[in-house]
């Protein structure tokens, strides 16, 4: 596959960035992007019915919620979603975060969760 431009997606929130996936053009397989959440805010609670998230922080402080379970990330830190598990990230630190996010799924379902 040819390589594909970047995706770009901004939120109130933050920012998305697809390197790799459906949207891309460029996987089959996997989608991969760096998101940046600025100070205080979080993403969505959401669930990908499709597919398991990771999560690794490139920068900054994450609160990440799965399921209900809060766990605190710092740079180098990483974490798995499962496949269907509600989740979402926050922006525990003073300075806008960087993640790198990947999906085992090209064509992650992305649906709200109740609650959110």
């Amino acid at each position: 596959m040819a390589a594909g431009k970047a995706v770009r997606n901004e939120f109130p929130w933050g920012v998305i960035e697809w390197l790799a996936g459906a949207e891309v053009g460029n996987s089959r397989e996997l989608s991969l992007a760096r998101l940046t959440i600025a100070p205080g805010r979080a993403n969505e609670l959401h669930i990908h019915g499709n597919c398991e998230e990771s999560v690794y922080v490139v920068r900054g402080w994450i609160e990440c919620n799965i399921a209900g379970d809060s766990r605190l990330l710092g740079e180098g830190s990483s974490t798995v979603v499962p496949r269907g598990a509600a989740h979402l990230l926050r922006n525990a630190g003073a300075e806008p975060a960087e993640v790198i996010l990947s999906h085992s799924s090209a064509a992650r379902e992305f649906k709200l969760a109740a609650g959110a």
